[in-house]
């Protein structure tokens, strides 16, 4: 499981909230990720728990406020591990440094932010609205 922290400055005290992990990216690690609003995007990531060695390309997304896992179809366009990500101002991710499986340095990635909320809503939408159609029947 994973945790979240919270501290109360007003009050001096910390809150402790155990988290679901994806069962997807449970063995992964050295991915990137960065915090927009109540959701938490998580780039790459590497497994070398068996001996694999394996680099993931994957993407997910975390909704703090649903409490709730969404794995992209959409994924980078090369495997990533070791790297970092950072939202910037005019909300784009950018990806920096890294490896992938051949340990080969990448380059920065860039994607907007807005184009991956306008693809999850309508997608989510769809699925709400085909949950209703089937439940009523």
């Amino acid at each position: 499981t994973g945790l979240s922290i919270e501290y109360d400055e007003d009050n001096n005290t910390f809150q402790f909230h155990q988290l679901p992990v994806c069962h997807n990216i449970a063995s992964f690690n050295y991915y990137a990720y960065v915090c927009i609003n109540d959701a938490i995007l998580f780039f790459g990531g590497w497994n070398d728990r068996y001996g694999d060695n394996a680099v993931s390309k994957s993407m997910h997304k975390y909704s703090i406020q649903e409490n709730k896992w969404i794995i992209f179809q959409n994924t980078l366009p090369k495997t990533l591990r070791y790297c970092a990500a950072i939202l910037s101002e005019d909300n784009h991710i950018h990806i920096i440094g890294g490896e992938d499986e051949n340990e080969t340095s990448t380059n920065e990635i860039k994607y907007t932010i807005q184009y991956w909320i306008r693809v999850l809503k309508i997608k989510l939408g769809w699925i709400n609205d085909f949950n209703k159609i089937v439940i009523n029947y």
